[in-house]
């Protein structure tokens, strides 16, 4: 894992495919394939198996800000560092993990995400 560590990571409450997909059984009969899918399709950050519960809405979906998200640090860190990002306090956002304020305050985790990726960028 990258400088974030382990520790955000493990924070965070994370479900595995079979459980995001039983969360959609009433909407959508693939199974634990929809997990996999939305994460090659970019919609949802997975780190070895693992889904963080935070960028699910309450019906089990994914949240539309995560493709901004993800679009913002994906130059700059692999998965496992965006779950990791997503359980750091950050600064951007007064010392919140962003995992806690994704639905409440999408545009500025979008703007915290974007401004970390520059800073990375900067530093490279």
């Amino acid at each position: 894992m990258d400088v974030l560590g382990q520790d955000a990571a493990d924070s965070l409450p994370m479900r595995d495919a079979a459980e995001v997909a039983a969360r959609l059984r009433r909407w959508v009969p693939l199974g634990s394939e929809i997990a996999q899918a939305w994460s090659a399709a970019d919609r949802v950050v997975e780190d070895q198996g693992r889904y963080p519960a935070c960028q699910f809405d309450e019906a089990g979906l994914p949240l539309v800000q995560m493709r901004a998200l993800i679009a913002a640090l994906r130059p700059v860190m692999p998965p496992s560092g965006m779950v990791g990002w997503l359980g750091t306090p950050c600064a951007a956002l007064e010392g919140l993990r962003p995992a806690d304020c994704l639905q409440s305050l999408p545009g500025a985790v979008i703007e915290a995400a974007r401004q970390h990726a520059a800073q990375a960028r900067a530093a490279a």
